[in-house]
């Protein structure tokens, strides 16, 4: 993806959500910063895009369901976010970008 900035692994040590390893959330996460996003020094999905990785694709689609929810309860001040499922391997794009840009992360992550 030529619009990705910068690739930075989330850890015990910077992860916002403090979920990284704890039971049934992602084991390892990543948050893609794309120059399309409207802030690039913002950290999580606000960058741009955020992969995380779960145990089983369970614990997966859960996430993806309960991020979900929450956006959509919280209305339009929330946000939007187009999200892809890959087995284990939850991609979050920021619904900033753009329904192209989006679709551009989608067929890199399902290659």
């Amino acid at each position: 993806m030529p619009t990705i900035v910068k690739v930075t692994e989330v850890t015990e040590n910077n992860d916002l959500n403090e979920l990284i390893g704890r039971p049934g959330q992602y084991t390892g996460a990543a948050w893609i910063t794309d120059e399309a996003a409207s802030d690039q020094s913002a950290k999580g999905i606000d960058g741009g895009a955020v992969v995380e990785v779960f145990e089983n694709a369970e614990d997966a689609q859960t996430r993806s369901v309960y991020v979900q929810g929450i956006l959509k309860e919280g209305g339009p001040a929330f946000g939007t976010e187009y999200h892809h499922l890959d087995e284990n391997v939850l991609l979050r794009v920021s619904g900033e970008l753009k329904p192209s840009q989006a679709k551009a992360y989608e067929a890199a992550f399902v290659g």
